[in-house]
């Protein structure tokens, strides 16, 4: 929710700046200029992208204003999965989990951890490569190299909404050139119809703010919203990246519990549990599993 704040404190404090020099806040307001800015950063954004991308960046700018679905909870309880998945096959073979992957949403594994049931994405790629392993006919090195690949995909349609953000900040300070081009073009055809000099003043003002509102929108509005969708994509990749790590290091050797925490150290410090509370989630997993 930093968006909106910082909207208002660059609003504020360019609009008190500009009040302070004796200018009238009034004066910047005209409507002509803002439907050339805005118009002409419409238009372009449609132009260049899909409508694919178009509705991944309206659904990514919405999710801007909610809470983020990644937090230490949610990676505990896909770390905890992830653990419980591993357990079973070092436990009980691999043809006993065929079930639970094959049909995730009926699976009683799955229905324990709600927050990664909700993600159908990250369900998707945890179990391709469950069943990928399970075929046994994947070396380690191409088990890592199609999971990079894959990573890699993901994370560059994540990122489309930040890029298409970013190149509508990039053009905001042109469109406001344009605007104030075509207002300079008004005032001087209006001196042909011998426009006082006052007139002719307050014209190119007002043709001089689509420059202001391009360069202000650019830096102020757009590129920041660009930053955050950027941030987001990050985040939302990190499980992804977990999830790869932890599926190596099993197909690597490594026990259940130390697969977990190489995944857990992929994650951002402030949405990662803790090796308390990883420890803890384990152990209510092994504690379930022996009382049924």
């Amino acid at each position: 929710m930093n968006i909106p704040i910082g909207w208002i404190v660059a609003l504020a404090g360019s609009l008190y700046g500009y009040s302070l020099m004796g200018g009238h806040i009034g004066d910047l307001w005209v409507p002509e200029e803002y439907l050339v800015i805005f118009g002409a950063a419409l238009g372009t954004l449609i132009a260049s992208n899909k409508w694919r991308n178009l509705k991944n960046l309206f659904t990514a700018f919405t999710d801007i204003f909610r809470k983020s679905g990644h937090s230490r909870a949610a990676n505990l309880q896909l770390l905890c999965l992830m653990f419980e998945l591993l357990q079973k096959i070092r436990r009980d073979g691999a043809l006993r989990l065929e079930s639970d992957i094959n049909q995730p949403k009926s699976s009683p594994l799955f229905q324990k951890y709600p927050k990664v049931l909700h993600n159908p994405r990250l369900i998707e790629f945890i179990t391709d490569y469950f069943r990928l392993m399970m075929d046994g006919l994947v070396t380690l090195q191409q088990l890592d190299s199609v999971m990079s690949q894959e990573t890699e995909t993901i994370n560059q349609e994540f990122m489309e909404p930040s890029h298409s953000m970013m190149t509508l900040a990039d053009s905001m300070p042109a469109f406001g050139i344009v605007a104030a081009i075509v207002g300079v073009i008004h005032t001087l055809g209006s001196l042909k119809a011998g426009s006082s000099p006052s007139d002719t003043g307050a014209m190119i003002a007002a043709a001089l703010t689509g420059t202001l509102v391009g360069v202000f929108s650019a830096y102020a509005i757009f590129s920041p919203i660009s930053r955050v969708l950027q941030q987001m994509a990050d985040a939302e990749l990190k499980p992804y990246e977990a999830v790869r790590e932890i599926l190596i290091a099993h197909y690597s050797g490594f026990a259940p519990m130390t697969a977990v925490e190489y995944g857990r150290k992929v994650l951002y410090t402030d949405q990662r549990p803790s090796m308390m509370e990883l420890q803890a989630g384990v152990q209510s997993v092994a504690e379930a599993r022996a009382a049924a």
